[in-house]
């Protein structure tokens, strides 16, 4: 985060060289340091949440308070809706390793609170998943454009190859509903007990599964992380699909087979699980995903199926013709629109 803050001056001169400069900034919640980019250049900043509003809410609230929050072992929001109340444990650890008197601290809290003082914010979420911490946000901020436009990846279609082909076809061969797919994104690596642990579990509840496994380098596996149980696949062969790497993970969820999904609870996942219908059983490991799972077991209860079902339909519903994501979307490019007349 402080090592691309030094393209703060590259990007000036990269900006007064052009005839026609762009009009505003979209950039990552990661890049705070370009609302001062955006200040020098006299344009609108744009900040994009690829979290939702509540995890944004949690962030701004513990940073405000960053030096208090750190003694803290339970941690109150009693200012945002539902006063959610959370370990320190189970929050992003960032936070954690600030140091008042570092300057590179400094420039990653500066730049984290300078996020909610852009021009405008957007987000990939939808009203109907978390409305109060959407209006929170709003009400924060001070104004209006706080602009939700998901889920992101009901909105695109994701690209068939080879690998897909297997995947489906092994779905295909499935009855309707009765398969788990168990996957806990791209970064987190599982200790060897837990893999263990869950390769039991699955092989003996006989259930049929898809499970995505993220497998450590030769160093990792020396270290007791991401090993698979021997003998593991061949006795599973006939219950289950053991993907070691990449999935199509949007195809997989949206296949009629699959009924339930076992998940570390990444924002992105969630959002494609809610849009999927189904059922997500939650295990967060790590940064926001104890958030995401506050939000959907207390706040929006889609543990239970009539539930999921409800609020497929509605994210659904609003990346559609008409829908809240696409009136956000299509109001965010008149935004735009507009400073390029100004």
């Amino acid at each position: 985060m402080v090592a691309l803050g030094k393209l703060e001056d590259p990007l000036v001169n990269w900006f007064n060289s052009l005839s026609d400069p762009p009009v505003a900034i979209v950039s990552d919640f990661f890049l705070g340091w370009t609302q001062r980019l955006a200040t020098r250049l006299q344009i609108p900043r744009i900040t994009f949440f690829s979290s939702g509003a509540f995890v944004a809410s949690i962030s701004v609230s513990v940073w405000n308070n960053v030096e208090k929050m750190q003694c803290l072992s339970e941690l109150e929001f009693a200012h945002l809706p539902g006063s959610p109340t959370f370990k320190e444990q189970h929050l992003p650890f960032l936070f954690k390793h600030y140091k008042r008197s570092d300057p590179d601290w400094k420039f990653i809290k500066d730049g984290i609170l300078a996020n909610t003082k852009s021009w405008g914010c957007v987000l990939n979420s939808f009203d109907a998943l978390e409305p109060a911490f959407i209006q929170w946000l709003k009400t924060y901020v001070g104004h209006d454009r706080v602009f939700t436009v998901g889920p992101l990846s009901s909105i695109g279609t994701e690209r068939v190859n080879s690998d897909s082909d297997q995947v489906l076809t092994w779905l295909d061969k499935c009855p309707d509903g009765p398969v788990v797919y168990v996957c806990f994104g791209s970064q987190k690596l599982l200790r060897n007990e837990q893999m263990e642990a869950l390769a039991n579990g699955l092989e003996k509840s006989g259930i049929r599964f898809i499970w995505v496994v993220k497998l450590g380098t030769t160093r990792q596996q020396d270290e007791g992380f991401g090993v698979l149980p021997d003998g593991f696949e061949e006795r599973v062969a006939s219950q289950g699909l053991v993907i070691k790497g990449w999935a199509p993970q949007v195809l997989i969820l949206n296949h009629k087979a699959v009924g339930g999904f076992l998940s570390h609870c990444g924002w992105n996942s969630v959002l494609e699980g809610i849009v999927s219908g189904a059922m997500i059983l939650a295990w967060p490991m790590e940064a926001g995903q104890f958030v995401n799972t506050r939000l959907l077991v207390d706040d929006m209860c889609v543990g239970v199926r009539t539930k999921v079902k409800d609020l497929e339909d509605k994210a659904l519903a609003a990346v559609s013709n008409g829908g809240s994501s696409m009136k956000d979307l299509d109001r965010f490019v008149e935004e735009l629109d507009q400073l390029k007349m100004i």
